[in-house]
């Protein structure tokens, strides 16, 4: 029974065993046919889209054939049009060569064109250069002629002049002076210049001291009031009006010996220094004598930038501007021969060949005098960078602004002042002369413009410098017009005719037109 039991469960197992085996093939089954089914879903729908692509290709196929005839049509069309553009193109080279061919033969004829006209304008501007140089060679022909012919008239003026022909005189120096500075000659050539002094009839001479005259001083602008002093103790005060010279005694005392004043024009200060150790100082009508002792021989006052110094042959004195009196003095250890104004200060000279310039009195600056020989006088300008040395045996040395020296000889005997104007230069000396030097020539000589028979001791200038103002050793106060405008003014307000035809003919020359320095 048992047995039984047994075989029907291992029956029933391998049943079971066997149901399950066969479901589990059926489920592969049916996995396997649900994959096929799916797979010819796949293949299915693939087939559609390849059927659609290959419907798209075939349309793709039919637009690209159109596009390909569309394009071979344009093809064509730019086969053609490069043709026709190609035709163009080769036209237009053969224009464009042509053109070129055109323009090239029009280049060459402008530049013959040109080259004919810069030809042209050569032998033109050669032709203009050439008269130019015609006219000018003519107008400098003119000019030497008319300046020539100012001169002769100036020597011919000076000669009539001698010869008491004044009238005469006057109109032939006044065409001298046209001539002259229309065609820009040298109005300071001797017989231009001498010929405007002497006809001007611009020198004046007044007598008014008995000692000679060794100082003169303008007041402020005016020339016709001036104060002057002598040997003979005398300081003097002038006024001119119309040629006469009013004259007022300040000091008359023959126990002093005046040899420099100085006019201090900003507090109207007057200082009067006498040889003899005095010092006069005069404030409006306050007049104060010092005695000063202890620097020699008094010589000259003087101011710097800061000190009013009083100077001696053997020392220098300091003087207050404000008290009015000497404060200071100091002994040197040298003989002063003479003094004079240089750079803002005074620049004195000693008989051992030396010069000493005063800043202050204490502040001096000493050197060799640069010229051989005693230094009587001295002057230098600012503006032309020059300096002048006159000498005692009437030598003078002019040093221009490089250092170069000049020896000018025109004085016999000791030159007393030398004064610089611009590069003009005026000297005096013992030989009673006075003579003017043009230092910005080549060759400077001498020209007179004022001699006497006494000794000139010493001269000044107006503040215009149109007149210089002389004394001498006789006692004399002489007034020489020196500015060329102002004798020519003067020269001009004394004409009272014209000149004939007959004398312009003769002095002049018919070939020159005539004309009328005199309105009718």
């Amino acid at each position: 029974m048992k047995k039984t039991t047994a075989i029907v469960s291992v029956a029933a197992v391998a049943a079971l065993a066997a149901g399950i085996g066969l479901y589990t093939l059926y489920h592969q089954e049916q996995e396997k046919v649900k994959e096929l089914e799916t797979q010819l879903s796949e293949l299915s729908k693939r087939e559609k889209e390849s059927a659609v692509m290959q419907s798209v290709n075939a349309q793709m196929e039919q637009i690209a054939d159109q596009e390909r005839k569309i394009s071979d049509e344009q093809r064509e069309k730019a086969e053609q049009q490069t043709l026709i553009a190609n035709a163009e193109r080769e036209k237009a080279e053969t224009e464009e060569r042509k053109a070129r061919e055109s323009e090239h033969k029009a280049r060459e004829s402008e530049l013959k064109a040109v080259a004919a006209s810069e030809l042209a304008e050569q032998q033109r501007a050669i032709a203009e250069q050439q008269r130019a140089q015609a006219v000018h060679s003519r107008q400098m022909a003119d000019t030497l002629s008319y300046i020539n012919l100012g001169r002769t008239l100036g020597n011919t003026a000076v000669m009539q002049m001698q010869a008491d022909n004044h009238e005469l005189a006057q109109l032939l120096a006044y065409a001298a002076y046209s001539f002259t500075e229309r065609y820009r000659g040298n109005l300071y050539h001797p017989s231009v210049y001498q010929a405007l002094a002497r006809t001007s009839m611009g020198r004046l001479q007044w007598n008014k001291h008995k000692g000679t005259v060794t100082d003169m001083a303008f007041v402020n602008n005016d020339r016709n009031h001036f104060y002057s002093c002598s040997t003979y103790g005398e300081l003097l005060e002038h006024r001119q009006s119309g040629g006469n010279l009013q004259t007022e005694t300040i000091i008359q005392n023959k126990n002093y010996d005046f040899r420099d004043i100085y006019l201090d024009h900003n507090s109207g200060t007057l200082y009067a220094v006498s040889r003899t150790g005095q010092l006069i100082i005069k404030q409006g009508k306050d007049t104060k004598v010092i005695t000063v002792n202890d620097i020699g021989h008094l010589m000259r006052i003087d101011p710097t930038e800061s000190q009013m110094l009083l100077f001696g042959d053997r020392g220098v004195a300091l003087v207050d501007q404000q008290r009015h009196d000497v404060v200071r003095t100091r002994t040197l250890p040298f003989r002063i021969v003479s003094l004079d104004r240089h750079d803002s200060a005074v620049l004195t000279f000693d008989d051992q060949g030396r010069q000493h310039l005063f800043r202050t009195i204490d502040k001096v600056e000493s050197s060799s005098v640069p010229v051989k020989g005693q230094v009587t006088s001295f002057a230098s300008s600012k503006n032309t960078k020059t300096r002048v040395y006159g000498m005692s045996d009437g030598t003078i040395y002019f040093v221009d602004k490089n250092g170069r020296t000049s020896r000018l000889i025109g004085h016999l005997s000791r030159i007393t002042r030398v004064k610089l104007n611009g590069w003009r230069l005026y000297s005096s000396s013992y030989d009673g002369t006075i003579n003017l030097w043009m230092t910005n020539t080549s060759k400077i000589e001498p020209m007179t413009i004022y001699s006497s028979n006494g000794w000139i001791t010493n001269f000044v200038f107006d503040v215009n410098k149109s007149i210089i103002l002389t004394g001498d050793q006789k006692g004399n106060l002489i007034e020489n017009y020196i500015s060329i405008h102002a004798m020519v003014d003067r020269l001009k307000a004394r004409l009272k005719r014209n000149l004939t035809r007959e004398e312009w003919n003769y002095y002049i020359g018919p070939n020159v037109p005539y004309e009328k320095f005199v309105n009718p």
